[in-house]
């Protein structure tokens, strides 16, 4: 669409440039009277030469064919794969352990419970209280002062010598490269659009009163009896044609230079002071807390137990044994087979069938359709105004 804009704006540049040439062109034809009317009797005689022609501009319009630059869509095809999931259905057999119920007989031991009475002795211990006499060992408490050594820890303090390991700060000056990036201008050309202010002359049709003052005589309205003569305006609308200048704006393609600030990287040294630890072994002083063992003595009270023996009186109780005899009766088991019936749970396997959904990747080719843009040179008819030469008679006056 821009490039349709700019060769019709450029087709119309073409046709003004043409239209104001052509009256300069015919500038220097235009026609003169006969020799006989350079005379001043000429301006006398109305008659004094043939009638001539003159060229006058005169503004028409033509239609004329460019070649424009327009786009039109056109629907294209492009074909392409895609992935496409499908499901299906699928049988597949599997194994089943169905349970079922069966009836079976077998035999088992019953145990039957047989009740005797049996005679049982048993031997019962009868308890019984009986005073005795003994010796026993009392501990008396008796308080004495004893001496005791023990030992104390004594802190102190002992200067001792030892090195370490001591760095010293040392600066040399080492050179570094670095990147600057140098700035640098440049000169470019490019073409921009200027528009310059073309002047035209036009007319244009304006009403003008060309009337004039009239004297009327009127009655005074002040005295009737009276007349007075008085001026009365008239006026006479016309028609003229007056010029004027007209301006139009030309684009036109201008080439300029301009300047561009740009940097290049540059690769530069300097030198730097780099800070270096240089060990060293320093011997210095340091002090130690020890502890040294002291003997020291307290006294302390110690209680002590003096045993002595004493004489007391105290119960025992006894049991003897006696003799004597119960009836209890005694359960006995007496086995015997019997026959029962039992239901039992047994599983037997089976086939069965079951529709599975199985999902499988079908790949198809699809077609899409996408439109495109497409330059075509088409021919337009276009209106543009031009100045044309006509002939027109020419009074000798």
């Amino acid at each position: 669409m821009l490039g349709k804009m700019k060769i019709c704006v450029a087709v119309l540049f073409v046709a003004v440039v043409l239209s104001a040439t052509l009256p300069l062109a015919n500038a220097g034809r235009r026609n003169k009277c006969c020799s006989p009317c350079t005379e001043p009797t000429c301006y006398t005689v109305p008659q004094c030469c043939a009638p001539q022609t003159v060229l006058v501009p005169q503004m028409c319009t033509e239609t004329r064919t460019v070649m424009c630059t327009e786009y039109r869509t056109e629907r294209r095809e492009c074909k392409y794969t895609v992935c496409r999931p499908v499901m299906e259905q699928q049988d597949q057999t599997y194994t089943v352990m169905v349970p079922h119920q069966e009836t079976r007989t077998a035999t088992c031991t019953v145990y039957d419970t047989v009740t005797d009475n049996v005679v049982q002795q048993y031997s019962v211990m009868v308890p019984y209280q009986e005073e005795r006499k003994a010796t026993r060992c009392v501990y008396d408490t008796v308080t004495r002062n004893v001496e005791q050594k023990y030992c104390v820890m004594v802190p102190y303090q002992e200067q001792r010598k030892a090195t370490r390991c001591v760095y010293d700060t040392v600066t040399r000056n080492v050179e570094q490269k670095y990147c600057v990036m140098v700035p640098y201008q440049e000169e470019r050309k490019a073409t921009r659009c200027i528009y310059e202010t073309v002047q035209e002359r036009h007319t244009q049709k304006v009403c003008v009163d060309r009337g004039k003052w009239v004297c009327e005589t009127v009655a005074d309205p002040c005295n009737p009896c009276c007349q007075r003569t008085v001026q009365r305006w008239c006026p006479n609308v016309v028609q003229e044609e007056i010029p004027y200048m007209c301006c139009r704006v030309v684009p036109r393609q201008e080439e300029y230079t301009y300047t561009v600030n740009l940097c290049r990287p540059e690769e530069r040294t300097c030198t730097v002071q780099v800070c270096q630890l240089v060990p060293r072994q320093e011997e210095y002083t340091y002090t130690v807390n020890l502890c040294r063992q002291e003997e020291r003595t307290c006294t302390y009270q110690v209680c002590q137990l003096v045993p002595r023996q004493e004489e007391y009186t105290y119960k025992v109780d006894l049991c003897r044994c006696e003799q004597r005899t119960r009836t209890v009766p005694v359960c006995r088991q007496v086995p015997r087979q019997q026959e029962y019936s039992c239901q039992v749970t047994v599983c037997r396997p089976e086939q069965r069938t079951k529709k599975v959904c199985v999902c499988r990747m079908v790949y198809e080719e699809q077609t899409r359709a996408y439109n495109v843009c497409v330059p075509v040179q088409v021919e337009r008819q276009i209106q543009v105004q031009v100045c044309r030469m006509v002939e027109q008679p020419c009074p000798c006056q």
